[in-house]
C-alpha cells in the first residue's frame, strides 16, 4: 500500500557545475550542518502519450538508490507545495494500483509509459537549528537526463534545492534561505520540475486556469469561473479517495459535484445556454450514482442508531442483523454502479468538457458586465427562490406533498448557499453571511429529509413478507422519525427567517 501522502515544501535554484558550494552554516537560522550524505539515483518517468499529467503539474516516477527507494507520485497542493505519496519498487513496467487510482481523473483511461529518464548524483547535507533541530536540507544534484518522448535528447545540469524537514511548519525560514542564497550568488530555478527541464519544448502547455484575484470591477464571469476553477479541482481530488475507498468520500465528491451544477444554473446568464445546459445534465446524472451510495450510507447510520438506542424489550427479533445485511447488500450494488460510472468514457468525456469550458467559457453580454451588480442580481434571485418555495410549501396540506415542497425548499437553499460563496470575493461579508444563513436552512431540512427516508424505509422493512413482531418494532421507530421530523420543521420555521430576507446590495 501507499504510504500516507506528505506536504514538501522546497525551493530550486540553478547552479554552474564549477559553483562552490555556498557557506551553509552562515545562513540564518541554521545552527550546524551535517555530515553530507551522497546517493546516486536512477527515476523513470511515466505520462501519457499526451503528457495529461505533467500538464496538470504532476509526476509519476519509479526511482532506485537513496533512501526513499519506490514509486512517487507528487501532487500539486498550493505555491511551492507539493503533496508526494509513495509506494513500494514492486516491478518497473506496472504502476501500483493506489497510485494509479489516484491519477485516473486525470490520465482518464489512457495508458501511461516511460517519458524520460533521469540519473543523478546527489549530495544532501542536513541543515540544523540552534536548538539541534533538524530544520532543513540542502541537496546538490548533477542531473543527466535522457526524453524518451518526442524527439530524443540527452542533456546534464546541476541544480541546488532547499526543503524544510517535514515536521518544520516554519515556512518564513524557507523564504530567509531562498533570499539568503541569492544574495550569494544562487538563482532561483526557472525550471518547473527535473522532467520538464528532460522533456524541453515537449513540455505541454499548463491544463490549470491561472486566474488574478476577482473584483468587483472585474466582468461578472471572472469570480463565478474562479470558484469554479477550485470546485473541479477539488472534485478531481476527491475522485481518488472514492477510488480508494476513503471514509466519507462518496459524500464529498457528490457535494462538489452538486456544487459545480448549482453555480452553474444559478449563473448561466452569463454563459451560452447549450453549453451550460449539457454540463448540468452530465453532473445531474453523475451526482444521482454517487447519490445512491449516499443515501444507503445515511439511512443505514440513521436506522442503526435508532435501534440502538431503543430499550432491548423493543426490538423484537434480530432486526440489527437483518439491517446489517439489507444495507450491505444495497450498498455494495451502488459502489459497484459508481465504479462503473467513473471508469467510463462518458464520465471521462465530462471532466474534458468541464475544463473545456473554463478553459474557453462561451460568455454572453452579462458574463462581460460589471461583477458587482450582475453577480448581485442573479444572487438575490435565488433568494427570492427560496423565499417562493417556503410559501408554497407552509401552504401545502400535511402529507407526502408537504414533505416534498420542504424538500424543495432545502434545494433552494442549497442553491443560495453555492451562489453566494461564488461571489465571496466580490461581496465580501455579506455573501458569507448570507451563505451561513442559506447554509443552516439546508441542514435543518436535510434533517427532516433524512426523516422521510427513514420512514419510507421503515414502511417498507415493517410490512415486508414474514417479519411478524419486527414489524412492531419498525412501527416504532416510524413514530418516532415523525416525531423528529416535525421538530426539524418547527426548528426551521423558528431559524430559517434570515435567509429567505437576507440580501446582496448591487
Amino acid at each position: 500500500m501507499a504510504t500516507t501522502g506528505t506536504v514538501e515544501v522546497e525551493q530550486k535554484f540553478d547552479a554552474d557545475a564549477t559553483t562552490p558550494l555556498p557557506a551553509l552554516d552562515q545562513l540564518d537560522g541554521i545552527g550546524k550542518v551535517g555530515e553530507p550524505t551522497s546517493h546516486s539515483l536512477e527515476a523513470i518517468y511515466f505520462d501519457t502519450q499526451h503528457l495529461a499529467l505533467a500538464a496538470r503539474g504532476i509526476t509519476l516516477r519509479r526511482r532506485t538508490g537513496g533512501p526513499d527507494a519506490g514509486w512517487h507520485l507528487k501532487l500539486p497542493h498550493s505555491a511551492g507545495k507539493r503533496i508526494e505519496i509513495q509506494a513500494p519498487l514492486g516491478t518497473a513496467d506496472t504502476v501500483p494500483v493506489e497510485l494509479m487510482d489516484r491519477v485516473l481523473a486525470y490520465t482518464r483511461g489512457h495508458a501511461v509509459a516511460p517519458v524520460a529518464a533521469l540519473t543523478t548524483e546527489r549530495t544532501s547535507y542536513p541543515l540544523y537549528g540552534k536548538d539541534g533541530r533538524r530544520m532543513a536540507d540542502f541537496v546538490d544534484d548533477h542531473v543527466r537526463a535522457e526524453a524518451m518522448f518526442g524527439e530524443p535528447r540527452e542533456l546534464q545540469w546541476r541544480e541546488w534545492e532547499v526543503e524544510l524537514a517535514s515536521d518544520v511548519a516554519d515556512h518564513a525560514l524557507l523564504g530567509t534561505l531562498t533570499k539568503q542564497l541569492a544574495d550569494a550568488g544562487a538563482k532561483p530555478s526557472q525550471r518547473t520540475s527535473k522532467l520538464a527541464a528532460a522533456l524541453g519544448d515537449a513540455w505541454p502547455a499548463s491544463r490549470r486556469t491561472e486566474r488574478d484575484e476577482p473584483s468587483g470591477k472585474d466582468p461578472a464571469a471572472v469570480p463565478v469561473l474562479t470558484y469554479l476553477d477550485e470546485q473541479v479541482a477539488e472534485m478531481l481530488l476527491q475522485d481518488s479517495h472514492v477510488r480508494l475507498a476513503r471514509d466519507d468520500s462518496v459524500h464529498q465528491m457528490r457535494s462538489q459535484i452538486r456544487r459545480i451544477r448549482a453555480v452553474l444554473h444559478g449563473f448561466s446568464a452569463l454563459f451560452e445556454p447549450t453549453a451550460v445546459k449539457d454540463l448540468e445534465r452530465e453532473l445531474k446524472s453523475l451526482a444521482r450514482i454517487l447519490g445512491r451510495y449516499r443515501d444507503v450510507e445515511v439511512l443505514h447510520e440513521r436506522l442503526k442508531v435508532s435501534l440502538e438506542e431503543l430499550p432491548g424489550k423493543l426490538v423484537l427479533g434480530q432486526l440489527g442483523d437483518e439491517l446489517e445485511e439489507r444495507m450491505a447488500l444495497r450498498a455494495n450494488n451502488a459502489m459497484s454502479a459508481v465504479r462503473n460510472r467513473l471508469n467510463s468514457p462518458r464520465y471521462f468525456t465530462l471532466l474534458d468538457n468541464l475544463e473545456a469550458f473554463l478553459k474557453d467559457p462561451p460568455l454572453t453580454p452579462k458574463g462581460s458586465a460589471p461583477a458587482r451588480k450582475t453577480t448581485a442580481k442573479l444572487v438575490n434571485k435565488a433568494g427570492e427562490r427560496l423565499r417562493k418555495r417556503h410559501n408554497a410549501a407552509v401552504a401545502t396540506a400535511v402529507g407526502p406533498e408537504h414533505d416534498k415542497a420542504f424538500h424543495e425548499v432545502r434545494k433552494a437553499a442549497k442553491k443560495l448557499r453555492f451562489a453566494a460563496a461564488a461571489v465571496e470575493s466580490v461581496h465580501g461579508k455579506s455573501a458569507v453571511k448570507l451563505g451561513d444563513a442559506a447554509h443552516r436552512v439546508q441542514s435543518i431540512l436535510g434533517d427532516h429529509q433524512d426523516s422521510v427516508m427513514a420512514r419510507e424505509e421503515l414502511l417498507k422493512l415493517g410490512s415486508a413478507p414474514g417479519i411478524s413482531n419486527g414489524a412492531f418494532t419498525y412501527g416504532v421507530l416510524h413514530a418516532m422519525e415523525s416525531t423528529a421530523a416535525d421538530a426539524t420543521l418547527e426548528k426551521y420555521l423558528r431559524k430559517g427567517k434570515k435567509a429567505r430576507h437576507l440580501r446582496l446590495k448591487k
